[in-house]
């Protein structure tokens, strides 16, 4: 039996109002892709029904919003009163209700154990999590299944504190062993976590900036990879490279045109990742490999590498 790639999409700030429905336009694409990908490979040694993206991806989405969403309208209730209809139709009323929506979850969401927000968020992670570790071992496969996770915004600090949280030492290991998953991926997109090189770092320069982040979470050291997509554009995505510990870990930054002709090249591009067919192409290209080389014993001796290393070539460079 082929093996089936685990995906794992967590939102960001902003797109959790949509259910799980956010992470439609970016499945259907990354399938896309990884159609057009396989084939491209010529597999001759499997089952060709089993490697369409149907069949060899399953997906799992994440919607933490009501988490901070339901507090915060509670909060605008209290201190403003109920929202009549001229207050709905105010542009202050609006501007404000964004304003919460974006600081209240990053205020919310503070990396302690001891926050609840942070406990409830992680939770809904973890069901998502646990629903690909228990299809895998219906499907009896592997130990340790493969998996990738996929966070946008303030999802990919989320989901990066999710894995250092549930690794067996902190971070060093790509082993989930509660849901007997091995991280394989971790695609990030429109990432705000260099940001996170302020905090502890009063009055620091240059040097302490490029120091300043700890060790990222671990992926698998033979085929994993670390992918950063932001967009130019985008004022909340920021490379990682340049922060020694990340590019130590093997983080590769990748510039991506996110949005449309409206979106593309303002601040709007932030959401327009879930669209962007560069960023599937980038996603959709790296699970094309790693399926070829789980099921294609052929491909996986002679030419994963090869077509590995052009892949990477084929990354757009921030």
């Amino acid at each position: 039996m082929a093996q089936t790639l685990n995906v794992l999409i967590v939102h960001g700030i902003g797109w959790g109002g949509r259910g799980t429905s956010y992470s439609r336009p970016l499945i259907q694409n990354v399938s896309t892709e990884f159609d057009r990908a396989l084939k491209a490979l010529k597999l001759r040694d499997v089952d060709h029904s089993a490697a369409r993206s149907k069949n060899a991806l399953r997906f799992e989405t994440v919607c933490w919003d009501p988490v901070t969403q339901q507090p915060q309208d509670a909060m605008i209730s209290v201190l403003f009163g109920r929202p009549w209809l001229s207050r709905r139709l105010s542009m202050t009323y609006q501007f404000r209700r964004n304003m919460v929506g974006m600081l209240g979850d990053v205020t919310a969401y503070e990396r302690d154990p001891n926050n609840k927000v942070y406990r409830a968020i992680h939770e809904e992670v973890d069901k998502g999590v646990a629903k690909l570790g228990e299809a895998a071992r219906v499907q009896a496969e592997t130990a340790y299944a493969p998996l990738t996770i996929i966070g946008h915004s303030l999802g990919s600090v989320i989901v990066s504190d999710y894995v250092w949280d549930h690794t067996g030492s902190a971070g060093q290991s790509h082993l989930l062993r509660g849901h007997d998953l091995s991280l394989v991926n971790m695609i990030l997109m429109g990432s705000p976590m260099a940001l996170y090189s302020l905090r502890n770092n009063a009055y620091g320069g240059r040097d302490s900036i490029r120091d300043s982040l700890g060790s990222p979470v671990a992926v698998d050291p033979d085929y994993g990879m670390w992918l950063n997509l932001y967009d130019r554009q985008d004022p909340i995505g920021f490379p990682l490279e340049p922060v020694e510990s990340y590019r130590d870990a093997g983080v590769i930054d990748s510039a991506v045109n996110a949005g449309n002709w409206l979106t593309g090249w303002n601040l709007l591009s932030h959401v327009g990742y879930w669209h962007c067919h560069e960023t599937a192409r980038a996603i959709g290209g790296k699970l094309a490999l790693d399926w070829a080389r789980l099921n294609s014993p052929r491909f996986a001796e002679r030419d994963y590498d090869k077509h590995f290393k052009a892949y990477r070539k084929g990354l757009r460079k921030g």
